[in-house]
């Protein structure tokens, strides 16, 4: 299966500066990842202008595959030291992966990468050389599976400086936090950027003393969910149509009434409708959506629901969501469709191109509804950062 990055980071800003002087810019797709993670020289908006241009330049650059010289000469044109301190206005630190797996690490001024494996601190063999008269670090390595790689700014070595730290966090405290952080089961890259996060932010007393940015990744396994919806224009590739389904990784989900109908019929299962009349629910039963369509169960499908009406309730749904965590407790269809979607990186929606002839709308339209609201969830997966497809039948 095929290994992706899963990242979150996030920036504390400097007490009383509105805008952050570190910048961040992730590129991220099934064969590539591109992390990028710029300081600016100083705080507030300078800082964050001088940045975010590094961050911008490194990220289009590396990820067209240029070479380091010719980045850094870019940069040393762009943005030139400054006159009276002789420091460069933005430091930075650039990681590409390619394939979930060739890692190429490469630093300049900026704290080094932590690496984690199995619990234990990589070191890397880092090699310093000039370009374009800058010293950078370099290095390529090959990443593992449950890898977890932490890129920070130098806010985070300062944090708690004078006080808990006599002088400041420092990167091998904040690496022993990080390895305390996993043994705790603290795994996940959004709830591992929280943690740091809110220790960074209680070592400053609630005041930055600087701009403190932090990147958390981890290399894992990449989840996919197949959708199919829809019956076929042509009911002869019905059987094509499950098959695709069933052929696939990952969860597997089906939309529409007549689609569960097909699916159920091609793979000779009973297709059972979970409906609980008033009244009957059970207590501690999660009370589900008013108006929300049943769930239905057919062997061997992760989720079976109703088509339109689901869909269009969980685009909403989604339009309204970041995370898993942002999504409502409930155990409806729409949320329990959401849900699966957020928790998958690879989508793919397998659309039957059927018209329904009591769909009036359908007809005048020349398509259906289901593709409406198919387009607005692949545009919405996409800006969530999900590799997204469609396949027509």
């Amino acid at each position: 299966m095929r290994q992706i990055v899963e990242y979150s980071w996030n920036s504390l800003n400097k007490a009383g500066e509105e805008l952050c002087g570190d910048s961040v810019i992730i590129r991220s797709n099934p064969d590539s990842f591109v992390a990028v993670l710029s300081d600016g020289l100083g705080s507030g908006v300078k800082a964050s202008i001088l940045s975010t241009l590094t961050a911008e330049i490194a990220s289009r650059m590396f990820e067209s595959g240029s070479p380091v010289e010719d980045f850094v000469q870019t940069l040393a044109e762009t943005l030139p030291e400054c006159s009276v301190r002789k420091l460069a206005y933005a430091t930075f630190a650039v990681l590409t992966v390619s394939r979930g797996k060739d890692a190429h690490l490469v630093e300049f001024d900026s704290p080094p990468l932590i690496l984690i494996r199995d619990n234990a601190l990589v070191d890397l063999p880092m090699e310093e050389r000039k370009a374009s008269g800058r010293k950078i670090r370099e290095v390529r390595f090959e990443l593992r599976e449950n890898d977890i790689m932490i890129l920070i700014s130098d806010g985070y070595e300062h944090a708690g400086l004078g006080g808990i730290y006599r002088l400041g966090w420092g990167w091998k405290n904040i690496a022993q936090a990080v390895q305390r952080f996993l043994s705790a089961g603290i795994a996940d890259t959004r709830k591992l950027t929280q943690s740091l996060s809110k220790t960074c932010m209680k070592l400053y007393d609630d005041k930055p003393g600087d701009d403190a940015t932090v990147i958390s990744m981890k290399i894992r396994p990449s989840a996919r969910a197949t959708v199919l919806t829809g019956p076929p224009a042509n009911k002869e590739l019905d059987d094509f149509a499950v098959s695709r389904l069933t052929s696939t990784e990952g969860s597997k989900i089906v939309c529409g009434g007549s689609t569960a109908q097909m699916v159920a019929r091609v793979l000779k299962e009973e297709l059972l409708v979970d409906w609980v009349p008033p009244g009957k629910r059970k207590p501690d039963e999660p009370k589900k959506k008013k108006g929300s369509p049943p769930i239905a169960k057919i062997k061997g499908m992760d989720l079976v629901t109703e088509g339109i009406l689901t869909l269009g309730m969980a685009a909403e749904l989604l339009r309204a969501s970041k995370t898993i965590d942002d999504l409502p407790h409930d155990k409806d269809a729409s949320t329990l469709l959401a849900r699966l979607l957020l928790q998958a990186d690879e989508i793919y929606f397998i659309v039957g191109t059927a018209i329904n002839p009591n769909q009036i709308a359908d007809i005048i339209r020349g398509e259906s509804m289901r593709m409406v609201y198919i387009r607005e969830l692949v545009q919405i997966l996409s800006e969530l950062g999900k590799y997204v497809e469609i396949e027509k039948v």
